[in-house]
C-alpha cells in the first residue's frame, strides 16, 4: 500500500471483490466488509482492487472504427424529402 507524505497509509478508491463468490463492492482500501452480502464469507474473503487511472485518450482510441459492418451512419440519402427542398 503507498504511503502518503504524513508517513500514512494513502486511502485508494476501488472495489472489494469476494474471492469466494465474486461479489462486487465499490469502496476504499482501508473499508474492508465485515462479511459478504450473497454468500456470508468473512471479510477475509474480500481483495481489493485499486481503480485504473485513465490517460488522455483521443477520441480514436476510445472507438473502434475497424468494424465497417455498420453502415447506419452512412446514408445515402439527398438533401430533399418528398420532393421538397429543404431550402425552400
Amino acid at each position: 500500500m503507498a504511503m502518503s507524505r504524513a508517513g500514512e497509509p494513502q486511502v485508494l478508491e476501488g472495489e472489494w471483490e469476494c474471492m469466494d463468490c465474486g461479489y462486487i463492492e465499490e469502496g476504499s482500501s482501508n473499508r474492508r466488509p465485515k462479511a459478504c452480502p450473497e454468500c456470508n464469507s468473512s471479510g477475509e474473503a474480500f481483495e481489493f482492487f485499486e481503480y485504473e487511472e485513465v490517460d488522455d485518450l483521443d477520441d480514436d482510441d476510445l472507438y473502434d472504427d475497424d468494424d465497417d459492418d455498420d453502415d447506419s451512419w452512412d446514408d445515402d440519402t439527398d438533401d430533399e424529402v418528398d420532393g421538397d427542398d429543404w431550402d425552400a
